[in-house]
């Protein structure tokens, strides 16, 4: 009989990961602010984009469950600690919807892994983007948000639009990870 052994992450993936965040962060920090200045902002954060693409390059790297939701969770905090009033949850209270959003996404991409092999990212950042803004709207219409006509138009906009910024995100890490799959550092990398 066979004992069966729990693998944690080796040295060089926690960088990876940890790299990863990093981008997507710096990332964040700088287009958000530079997009601000624009008005189409307050109607599709563009800058997710490249965030999505991080994201599920970093899950296709690191493939198991719990790595999209500590993802999103070391964002959030991130996001909770430099900006805690962007994105219309104060602090910490950015975390409800990552957390929300993360298990979406690590439940689909691991639950969909042998039925849907290739589809299984769209399937997890698509709902992920549906659940997760809702997540949000959920705790600003706690803390006091109406949900007047206005912010339902709103809501509406901002799912359709993340439903297009997440699938073009997918889109791109996938185009991206036929490239670099056969590489022999994501090799050593994945089975570190």
């Amino acid at each position: 009989m066979q004992v069966l052994k729990k693998r944690g992450l080796t040295t060089a993936q926690v960088v990876f990961f940890a790299s990863m965040v990093a981008l997507d962060f710096g990332w964040g920090m700088v287009f958000k602010t530079a997009l601000q200045l624009t008005a189409i902002h307050s109607v599709a954060r563009l800058e997710m984009i490249v965030s999505v693409m991080l994201m599920v390059l970093t899950r296709l790297m690191l493939d198991r469950f719990g790595t999209l939701i500590a993802y999103e969770l070391a964002w959030g905090l991130l996001a909770a600690v430099f900006m805690p009033a962007a994105g219309g949850e104060p602090g910490f209270l950015k975390l409800v919807p990552a957390l929300t959003q993360g298990v979406v996404f690590d439940a689909l991409f691991t639950l969909l892994r042998r039925p849907l092999p290739f589809g299984r990212a769209y399937v997890a950042i698509l709902a992920g983007g549906l659940i997760g803004p809702s997540a949000a709207m959920v705790v600003r219409t706690a803390m006091g948000v109406p949900w007047a006509t206005a912010t339902q138009f709103l809501f509406s906009i901002s799912l359709v639009t993340s439903l297009a910024i997440n699938g073009l995100g997918v889109w791109l890490a996938l185009s991206v990870w036929k490239r670099i799959n056969g590489l022999q550092a994501v090799a050593m990398l994945r089975t570190a």
